[in-house]
């Protein structure tokens, strides 16, 4: 049930992280240089078969009991997180990045619900050896970090999700006008990713001047540690993660919306006070219906700001999961 208290509650919340992120924000991520020794980078890409899925996935970072498994966005594969934001995490953690069923270099079949990503996830992690994880989610994937933490609770310990909102309720703000316009554009002509530049600082970062050298300078980033045998992802992968987004979204059937009290995991939510897809109401009802919850918003930043800011962000999540 609705609750004006708790909405004032996530509202106030909102606020002071709106602030205190502004007085921390003082240098700009195009500052952040790559090193030679990333990890990242200098990690293998390693696979393994369980059911009918062979997986891609690399492992790096300081050795962890529980390993932090990262669930990448809507029509990309594991070479599409900044190498910045995954080296800055993998100081202190084992870190995990992988191509779910069918995506990129994993074979497969690509789930076309979130509650079908979620069960993937776990059945990949499970897999792997591990009976707990910490899970981060960023867009899409935020949703089925939301969906693993309800289906599968006892596989994770804590939960990260950025640039991502509740499932469909009569309190979900919808998408943004145009903005799937940009997101289903075909693949760019070189193939070497999906985005053209100028979509990429529109999906994920801002139009705003003072944004655009910390968009270019993680474009670099990521570019530079593309590998050669990590395809972008097709229209069957788009089909299938486009029904998924739909169902969860705008379906209020699906039922994930009203499960949301049911985490009882400790949840941070990281959005841009931007985001060309999900508003800061999105975030606020996040923090609001999930109890164990804690909110931050980042000024002038978009749907990707662990790549605009990603040691500070990197920080933050580290200290969330210690």
């Amino acid at each position: 049930m609705f609750s004006f208290a708790s909405h004032r509650r996530a509202l106030h919340s909102a606020r002071i992280a709106l602030a205190l992120l502004t007085s921390m924000i003082a240098l700009p991520t195009a500052s952040v240089a790559q090193s030679d020794n990333s990890p990242s980078r200098q990690a293998l890409t390693q696979f393994f078969e369980t059911g009918d899925t062979r997986y891609a996935y690399r492992q790096f970072g300081q050795p962890s009991d529980v390993p932090l498994v990262m669930l990448i966005r809507y029509r990309a594969n594991m070479d599409d997180w900044d190498p910045a934001f995954l080296d800055a995490l993998a100081r202190e953690r084992t870190v995990i990045v992988f191509n779910q069923s069918g995506v990129s270099s994993s074979t497969g079949n690509v789930p076309d619900t979130i509650g079908g990503m979620a069960a993937d996830v776990t059945q990949f992690a499970q897999a792997l050896g591990h009976n707990q994880i910490d899970v981060l989610g960023w867009s899409m994937a935020g949703f089925t970090a939301q969906a693993i933490a309800i289906d599968h609770p006892d596989l994770v310990r804590r939960v990260i999700m950025i640039g991502t909102g509740p499932a469909a309720s009569n309190q979900t703000p919808p998408p943004n006008e145009g903005v799937f316009d940009v997101a289903t554009k075909a693949p760019r002509a070189d193939g070497k990713t999906t985005y053209s530049d100028a979509d990429r600082t529109y999906l994920f970062f801002t139009e705003a001047p003072d944004t655009r050298e910390a968009a270019q300078a993680s474009f670099d980033r990521i570019d530079a540690a593309r590998r050669a045998d990590e395809p972008v992802t097709g229209e069957a992968v788009q089909a299938a993660q486009t029904a998924a987004i739909l169902d969860f979204w705008l379906e209020p059937g699906n039922g994930y919306f009203d499960k949301l009290r049911t985490i009882q995991q400790p949840a941070f939510i990281i959005n841009g006070d931007r985001d060309a897809f999900f508003t800061v109401t999105a975030s606020e009802i996040l923090y609001r219906e999930i109890p164990n919850s804690r909110l931050a918003i980042f000024p002038m930043a978009g749907h990707g700001p662990q790549h605009q800011h990603p040691e500070l962000i990197a920080t933050m999540i580290d200290s969330f999961l210690d």
